[in-house]
């Protein structure tokens, strides 16, 4: 919400107006929404229907979880009646968004008052000469279309249209500080020397004077210091002339033995702003806050703050929770900066776009540095009115985020090599759209430091350096950071150090961070024999175990942040959970993933024990010829030694290296205590979870309820809303279970193959059950006992007929698609035909999950033998499940 006013202006209501003074009320609520455009845009009649709503809202909500390719991108109308209440006469009335994705155009009383490109930084109508006394029709239309003119042109993350953060109505009298230069409170806090004995202090301060009459005013500013002390007040007599906006008062303040805003104590100071008549009578007033500290970025030692050197460690963040894509409320912004301040980050990455205002309110108060950068994402488009948004746009951020002392950088042109329109080998169209990013990036560069003299500038690059140094937009920003995904995106964990050795070298000039690095992870899945976009938890611990220490090893990398906070929707990816981006170290649900508990171990200075896999309840595995299945679990802790109980047994004790301590869990069937034990300055820490282990026997006939294989799979699947879990494939043995020839279906790219595919399976939530299989297999035995079973095949057809787009940002690891083929096969259960010439893509349809059902006596002590044989193409099968009745 907007909130850089006095305290008075808070405590608001819709009672009747009594002072001149400033009033700001949120109008939310009760706003009636359509999708689509209309016929009579000016007052949005017409027989259609809408629904009633309330803002925050976008009206791509349900496009996340709905198994629709794409989104809608287009306009959407909103209307209410507003009642102005107060007086009209000397009172300036002003309409303030703090968010509308991506042009909106209001229309009060059926008259244009305003319009706004861009979808992510708020604006501000003066709509003072559209409203009367009483009931006011507000109208908004609001479009998500793209335009090419409009950053951001592409990028991973959906682009949710709508009124997604607060809408406030503004009442001021005709003289007051100014609310529509780029919608901001009007004053300007600038801190050019700072040091432990005295702050310097700049405030600028814009003023408004909207009667006919020049007005002789007096402007007065209060320094309140964090122990509630006036610190220091400036005033000065002003006369304003009729009419006038924007009237410049910029007056300087000292304060000595200034407390200081840090990361482990972030003092902030209040600064009132009042404008009074001169006789006394209050006009109007807003507030700020005000954090004093130096800072420097040092190409060869690092980031200092108020002179002692932090290593500046946190993540990225975007602006989704689940299903109610980026519609959030104040607390949910708040929670997010909560969440990273209790792993013990100090650095956030706010990408690829401003963000609500809470964001920084909660950085400045929790301590933590903040960047924040522009949407012009991927590509430019060369033209002048793409150019001047952009640099309109980087205007907008300096100004409405130029009062927080947690931001330390402006950034802008997130990998904006990544998708250059030109064909690579017309090194004409090349030089051409090179010159075009080169221009565009000297006009933000330009306007960041003509803006803002104190502040850094930081471009962040994807891992192609030649490119950004070729084209010369490298030498533009005071700080390069860099989107390095090693052991992700390309193989081997080991390119990580070398890529950042080399782009120190390479540009020795320019402080460097690492922008952006991380691993996708569906809390779902693990594996004991992870890799490469398999999605495991265990594969994404892998990589952020190795990152970590090469990090924290090199001095001169400023810092970095991870990709990212959460997981975010993005409509154009598939993988295990379609639509979401998983890179995240909390679920789009906020859950906790192991990644969050080993950062939390690695940075905070509180005392840390976690068990690691505490969200994985449900569990399973292959019995040994013990009768347990061993699983290994690893401790997360700042402690230097832990102990692990299981079942009330210790497994002994530990030394905790990397923040982990590592143990292997003889699991048993049923529940399963876990018990970890460790000290940290004297204190005692304890941890404990509890796990329902579903352990398949290794002989079946002793005892046998369920199993759930995946086929083509080494990985462990827990369905939450069945409370069930799936396990890897074996190969059958006598006795036991498991498959009989064929392989596993792996799908290729360029640089190898993927674990899974990569497909968004309709018809079901569990993708990862459907999205491997076992291809030219004869049979899947399980010798369990006589009874009555239930067996359930599962299938989908993985290779598709449809055509599909590449993703930029997968770096060349899309699947390369197979050449479609009959597949017709019959299915024999202990003999019986059960299906005959099935034909799986022509009965069921491909990319779709398919489960049939069949009731089998098992008699004899044959045990369960499923049999496959072709007639057309290989049989496949992804996964099987086999339950006893009795």
């Amino acid at each position: 919400m907007f909130r850089r006013f006095l305290c008075f202006a808070l405590l608001l209501s819709s009672a009747e107006f009594v002072s001149a003074q400033r009033v700001v009320r949120t109008i939310n609520e009760s706003w009636q929404f359509h999708k689509g455009d209309l016929a009579d845009p000016a007052t949005g009649d017409g027989d259609v229907a809408w629904e009633t709503v309330s803002v925050p809202h976008t009206w791509n909500d349900k496009d996340t979880s709905d198994e629709v390719v794409g989104y809608y991108r287009g306009v959407g109308w909103y209307r209410r009646n507003v009642v102005i209440a107060e007086p009209t006469e000397n009172r300036r009335f002003y309409a303030h968004f703090e968010g509308a994705n991506q042009e909106a155009e209001l229309f009060v009383n059926g008259r244009s008052a305003g319009r706004h490109k861009g979808g992510y930084s708020a604006f501000c109508f003066d709509i003072t000469d559209y409203i009367h006394a009483g009931e006011n029709f507000f109208a908004v239309r609001v479009d998500n279309s793209h335009n090419p003119q409009i950053p951001p042109l592409s990028a991973d993350f959906t682009f949710f249209g709508g009124i997604y953060r607060d809408v406030s109505l503004i009442v001021t009298d005709a003289v007051h500080i100014s609310t529509t230069h780029y919608a901001t409170s009007g004053v300007y806090l600038s801190t050019p020397a700072v040091s432990a004995r005295a702050a310097d202090v700049e405030v600028r301060t814009l003023l408004a004077n909207g009667s006919a009459k020049p007005a002789a005013v007096v402007l007065e500013h209060t320094f309140v210091a964090p122990d509630g002390q006036v610190a220091a007040t400036v005033a000065k007599r002003v006369k304003l002339p009729a009419g006038c906006a924007d009237f410049d008062v910029t007056l300087p303040v000292r304060i000595d033995n200034p407390q200081l805003w840090d990361m482990d104590d972030p003092q902030l100071y209040r600064v009132y702003t009042r404008l009074t008549d001169g006789a006394g009578g209050e006009l109007d007033g807003v507030s700020n806050s005000l954090g004093l500290r130096w800072y420097e970025f040092d190409p060869d030692r690092g980031f200092s703050l108020n002179g002692r050197y932090r290593k500046l460690m946190g993540t990225n963040r975007h602006q989704d929770y689940y299903h109610l894509g980026n519609a959030l409320r104040d607390e949910m912004h708040v929670g997010d900066v909560r969440l990273l301040k209790e792993m013990g980050g100090n650095f956030l990455r706010i990408a690829h776009y401003p963000q609500d205002p809470v964001m920084l309110q909660m950085c400045d108060r929790l301590g933590i540095v903040a960047s924040v950068e522009i949407p012009v994402v991927n590509a430019v488009t060369m033209s002048p009115e793409f150019e001047e948004c952009c640099v309109e746009m980087t205007r907008e951020m300096v100004y409405q985020n130029f009062n927080a002392p947690s931001v330390v950088m402006w950034a802008y042109m997130n990998e904006v090599m990544l998708r250059p329109p030109y064909d690579k080998k017309d090194e004409a169209a090349k030089r051409t759209y090179m010159d075009y990013v080169y221009k565009i990036a000297s006009r933000i560069e330009t306007t960041l430091r003509e803006l803002d003299s104190e502040r850094y500038t930081m471009l962040p690059c994807h891992g192609s350096p030649e490119l950004y140094a070729e084209c010369g937009i490298a030498a533009l920003p005071m700080i390069l950071g860099w989107n390095l995904y090693h052991g992700w995106y390309s193989n081997g964990f080991d390119g990580f150090p070398r890529a950042l050795d080399k782009i120190h070298a390479m540009f020795p000039r320019q402080s460097m961070l690492v922008t952006e690095y991380g691993a996708d992870v569906d809390p779902r899945l693990h594996s004991f024999d992870s890799e490469r976009f398999d999605f495991s938890c265990e594969y994404g611990l892998r990589y952020h175990h190795y990152y970590i220490p090469e990090i924290l090893k090199r001095r001169w990398l400023a810092g970095t942040t991870i990709w990212n906070l959460n997981d975010f929707y993005s409509e154009a990816r598939r993988d295990a959970v379609p639509n979401i981006n998983n890179k995240g170290i909390t679920g789009v649900d906020r859950e906790l993933k192991d990644s969050y508990y080993l950062y939390q171990a690695t940075l905070s200075h509180s005392p840390v024990l976690h068990i690691g896999g505490r969200s994985w309840k449900v569990r399973g595995g292959a019995a040994n010829d013990a009768g347990c299945c061993p699983q290994p679990v690893e401790v997360y802790t700042n402690a230097p030694e832990v102990e692990l109980l299981h079942n009330g047994v210790s497994l002994g004790t530990v030394p905790a290296e990397g923040a982990t301590a590592r143990f292997t869990v003889p699991f048993t069937d049923g529940e399963n205590q876990l018990e970890a034990l460790a000290a940290k300055d004297g204190k005692p820490l304890r941890d404990l979870i509890r796990v329902d282990f579903r352990l398949v026997g290794h002989d079946l006939k002793d005892t046998f309820c369920e199993m759930n294989v995946m086929l083509g799979s080494k990985r462990y699947f827990e369905d939450r809303s069945a409370e069930m879990v799936w396990i890897p494939e074996q190969p059958y043995a006598p006795g036991g279970w498991g498959y009989v020839g064929g392989e596993a279906a792996r799908t290729r790219t360029r640089y190898g193959s993927l674990p899974s595919s990569d497909i968004d399976v309709l018809g079901t939530g569990d993708d990862p059950v459907f999205q491997t299989q076992r291809r030219g297999l004869e049979a899947f035995r399980a010798d369990v006992p006589d009874g009555r079973y239930y067996v359930y095949l599962y299938w989908a057809e993985l290779v598709s007929r449809q055509e599909r787009t590449a993703l930029a940002y997968n770096l060349g690891n899309d699947v390369i698609g197979e050449e479609a083929t009959d597949r017709v096969f019959d299915v024999a259960i202990n003999g019986i035909p059960v299906l005959t010439a099935f034909d799986l893509a022509r009965e069921c349809g491909e990319e779709r999950a398919v489960i049939k059902k069949f009731s089998v006596d098992v008699r004899d002590g044959r045990g369960l033998c499923i049999g496959f044989t072709p007639r057309k193409g290989e049989p496949v099968l992804n996964a099987v499940r086999i339950y006893r009745c009795f």
